[in-house]
């Protein structure tokens, strides 16, 4: 049994979450019963402590279907603590019904796990290349939302009158821009060697 971790000390950086991803190919003839297995799995996430969200992505992979879940967590422990869940456990006990090979996990923090990494194994992308990205979704973004707020947010301080923009870009950010973006950049952020 893990053992939560204990909380950020005043002033220590704040944790920016956790989100496992799961790359799983499914036998074509399963597909119907694997989606209602995960639409199971993926309701019970919403009890657990700590969840903050999930996306499917929907693919394909040597002529296989290829889903990769990205599940949200507020902390480690978090994630933890449902890997090591009974729910969790039943239903992997379960999965290789489904699958056609061995399933990937691979844990990042930030907002890393929404570049969508190629089949082949290939290291991540440098970081600077993240932040461009990161900034060509977010800027065109906070200047629409901006525009728009503009009526509501007259007259307000300015540290008041930029949090809707913010909040907005920041939903906006995370789906649908990056993982759109991520895909018509694949070529540029795992260039083959």
């Amino acid at each position: 049994m893990t053992t939560p971790p204990s909380p950020p000390a005043p002033g220590a950086p704040q944790s920016l979450g956790v989100t496992l991803v799961i790359t799983e190919l499914v036998r074509p003839a399963r597909v119907a019963e694997y989606e209602a297995w995960a639409r199971e799995l993926h309701g019970r996430l919403g009890q657990q402590p700590g969840f903050l969200g999930l996306h499917v992505l929907r693919g394909e992979s040597g002529g296989l279907p290829e889903y990769v879940t990205l599940v949200r967590f507020a902390t480690p422990g978090a994630l933890a603590a449902w890997r090591e869940s009974a729910a969790y456990r039943a239903a992997l006990a379960r999965l290789p019904e489904f699958t056609a090979g061995e399933v990937e996990y691979r844990e990042s923090e930030g907002l890393e796990a929404w570049f969508d990494r190629p089949a082949r194994p290939t290291p991540a992308p440098p970081l600077w290349k993240n932040v461009l990205v990161g900034f060509v979704g977010v800027y065109p973004l906070i200047l629409l939302f901006t525009w728009l707020s503009r009526p509501l947010t007259q007259g307000w301080p300015w540290w008041a009158a930029i949090l809707p923009s913010a909040f907005l870009a920041t939903l906006f950010l995370n789906w649908p821009v990056l993982p759109l973006l991520s895909r018509l950049l694949r070529g540029w952020l795992y260039p083959r060697r």
